[in-house]
């Protein structure tokens, strides 16, 4: 295991648990009648759009991760180049859960879902910039699963470059988009399979 992942591994599993952080229990002042479940369950639901950005959130760092883990498999030791990247990468996911705080509390507000946004794009870009370098030196192997893995990687920055225009007409529909962060990986997959298959 090289260092960069190691240092890498423990940057994620902070943010990820930082992130919970902008989930907050109601006061008891805040609920009509404290021992009414109807009265707890409308509390909770004034916070939604913080479970929301949460949820969200953790799904994308966990992907990132994912790929991350996926590239750094296959570089190995070779890591020259790709310092200052894993850097980059790692700022963005160290400041998410400010962006994701940002949302939650703002969810109506374009210029809230645009910094979500950015935050997503710069941390999809540093990825990419790493997977470009190690292919560069010769430490990417160029089969179906690596080939899979960019493409992946690659939704992210049109899905948000896509949702940072949609937030202007309409934050929720920008938001929605990002469900094919979640969806064109498994498309991808799919197809993948069935061409090494046929």
């Amino acid at each position: 295991m090289n260092r960069l992942f190691s240092l890498s591994d423990g940057v994620i599993a902070i943010a990820l648990t930082l992130l919970v952080l902008q989930l907050r229990v109601p006061a008891v002042s805040q609920v009509a009648n404290p021992d009414s479940a109807a009265d707890l369950a409308a509390q909770l639901a004034k916070e939604s759009a913080q479970l929301v950005s949460y949820g969200i959130s953790f799904y994308v760092i966990a992907q990132f991760w994912l790929v991350h883990r996926q590239v750094f498999r296959m570089v190995g030791e070779k890591e020259d180049g790709l310092e200052w990247w894993n850097f980059a990468f790692l700022l963005t996911i160290t400041v998410m859960p400010f962006t994701s705080t940002l949302l939650g509390t703002f969810v109506g507000n374009p210029l809230a879902v645009d910094i979500f946004a950015v935050n997503l794009l710069i941390a999809s870009l540093a990825t990419q910039a790493m997977i470009l370098i190690a292919r560069r030196q010769g430490a990417l192997v160029s089969d179906a699963r690596a080939r899979a893995g960019q493409v992946q990687a690659a939704v992210v920055p049109v899905v948000m470059a896509v949702s940072i225009g949609l937030s202007w007409w309409s934050t929720a529909a920008a938001m929605y988009s990002w469900i094919l962060i979640a969806v064109a990986p498994v498309v991808i997959d799919r197809r993948s399979a069935r061409r090494a298959r046929g």
